[in-house]
């Protein structure tokens, strides 16, 4: 009895030890666990620690975003090839697949990128549909475009709104919106939500030649209307264009004096807030209000003036910028793209300056300027989730300092990081006229606005009121057309509009 006692406890032993040494490969190999809820926290404890169990358990995701490494996935995507080239991008889409090797992109680049992407969507095949395409869209290249918001509606695009707590992918401290000013506030909304995260941004007002300045000593920096229309009349004097503008294109002069013009002159008559809560929702008077007609006022006053180039309705954005450039005209109402446009046309000797026309009579009141989220794309709801993951990863990557730099450099825009600003070496590398702005922004009481809005009007009065006050503008600019009748006419269609809407 004794010796069999002996066998049956060795047998029990090692019966105890193939358990154990099972248990102990099972986890090695990552298969199910065992069904014993007792036994497997003894394992784990007998063969690693909690920290190196979890290490191991993080060892296939990416520990900026927790997505797994060893899953392939390849990103369609459509980029609007234009007068910012395409030098940044790819760098973009090298150092991101170089980052995360199991991604890759299948690209599509082309001038005419919204024709392709509209073929895509009215197709209505989301597999062939791009994972990433530009907000670039067939009747707007903005992203609050008809199609964009018939989109929307459809719920065929994703919303980006938790990209701005999203940490910067290169350096992991802050976050997308503590490392911006003004772009997140300026952003394009479509029925209150964000679906085209900008990667630049554009700043337009009154761009000029500061050696053609100060060869005649004028004022590059007037702080109130009566120094701005006094400098109008004294670059009339010498026989110069005081401002320049392709009035082809009317909205151009929107760049220098136009809707951001309404916020600083509500703010200076004490009414900001409502002003601004009516101009996003659409809530009249608009095109009535006071900030409205006195904007429109200044533009008849100009006209009147004869600041403005005769047969100006026939002058496209280049020739109105060759007159810039050639000194027939002193200021062009353009944005700091101007000098990546013209590079090829840019004589010897010319140094870009940049102002802005100040709306009040208080030398300490704030400017305004127009501030365009530049860029964007937008990402198709109905691709996988591991996709649009690896999407929005993508154009947080466009906020790394490196692409930010490129884009500054080669395509001549303006980077959304206020850091960028906390290097010397890469301000010295951004272009002589985004250099101009930022310069004029550091040393003025400025502030930045967008004409974006909240809600959206489909109704086509909407349009024939916006159409109207477009085919005006040259008139009163010319200082043939008070503005007064217009803009009423054109706030008449605006409430029709309104009232269809509700």
């Amino acid at each position: 009895m004794k010796n069999k006692a002996k066998v049956w406890g060795l047998s029990l032993i090692c019966l105890l030890l193939v358990f154990m040494m099972a248990a102990c490969n099972s986890g090695k190999n990552n298969s199910q666990a065992s069904n014993s809820q007792e036994t497997a926290p003894a394992v784990v404890s007998s063969t690693a620690s909690p920290e190196a169990s979890a290490t191991a358990s993080e060892s296939n995701v990416y520990p900026e975003n927790g997505l797994p490494k060893d899953q392939k996935v390849t990103l369609k995507f459509a980029y609007w090839e234009n007068g910012s080239g395409r030098e940044w991008i790819d760098y973009a889409i090298e150092t991101f697949t170089k980052k995360f090797p199991n991604v890759s992109f299948d690209t599509t680049y082309s001038p005419k990128i919204d024709t392709i992407i509209g073929t895509k969507i009215a197709a209505k095949n989301d597999d062939d549909m791009f994972d990433i395409f530009s907000n670039f869209l067939p009747g707007s290249a903005g992203g609050g475009s008809a199609m964009a918001t018939s989109l929307v509606e459809a719920g065929k695009l994703e919303p980006q709104d938790d990209l701005w707590d999203h940490k910067a992918l290169d350096i992991g401290v802050k976050t997308l919106k503590e490392l911006q000013s003004g772009i997140y506030e300026g952003r394009t909304l479509i029925l209150d939500k964000m679906y085209a995260i900008p990667y630049g941004q554009d700043i337009t007002g009154l761009y000029y030649n500061k050696v053609l300045f100060e060869k005649h000593g004028w004022n590059q920096n007037p702080k109130t209307w009566s120094e701005f229309t006094t400098l109008i009349d004294t670059i009339k004097a010498a026989g110069i264009i005081p401002v320049t503008y392709p009035g082809k294109y009317p909205g151009y002069l929107d760049f220098s004096i136009g809707i951001p013009k309404m916020f600083e002159i509500a703010e200076i008559n004490g009414n900001l807030d409502k002003f601004n809560d009516d101009y996003r929702n659409y809530k009249a008077p608009y095109y009535a209000s006071a900030e409205s007609l006195s904007v429109y006022n200044k533009i008849y006053e100009l006209g009147q003036k004869k600041a403005f180039p005769d047969g100006v309705a026939a002058l496209t954005h280049t020739q109105s910028q060759m007159q810039l450039l050639q000194g027939q005209a002193a200021l062009a109402s353009t944005g700091e793209w101007v000098q990546n446009e013209m590079k090829d046309s840019i004589p010897d000797g010319f140094k870009w300056g940049f102002m802005l026309a100040p709306m009040g009579d208080n030398p300490d009141s704030t400017k305004y300027y127009q501030s365009y989220a530049g860029g964007g794309h937008y990402i198709w709801a109905a691709k996988p989730d591991l996709n649009k993951k690896w999407a929005k990863e993508f154009l947080v990557w466009m906020w790394n300092l490196d692409v930010q730099q490129l884009y500054a450099v080669k395509a001549g825009g303006l980077p959304v990081r206020t850091d960028y600003m906390d290097d010397a070496a890469l301000v010295d590398k951004l272009q002589d006229a985004p250099k101009a702005v930022l310069e004029y922004l550091k040393n003025n009481h400025v502030k930045g606005t967008s004409e974006a809005r909240s809600v959206s009007l489909t109704d086509q009065n909407a349009e024939k009121a916006r159409k109207l006050m477009e085919e005006s503008v040259n008139d009163i600019a010319s200082g043939k057309l008070d503005p007064q009748s217009k803009l009423h006419e054109a706030e008449d269609l605006l409430a029709k509009a309104i009232a269809a809407q509700k």
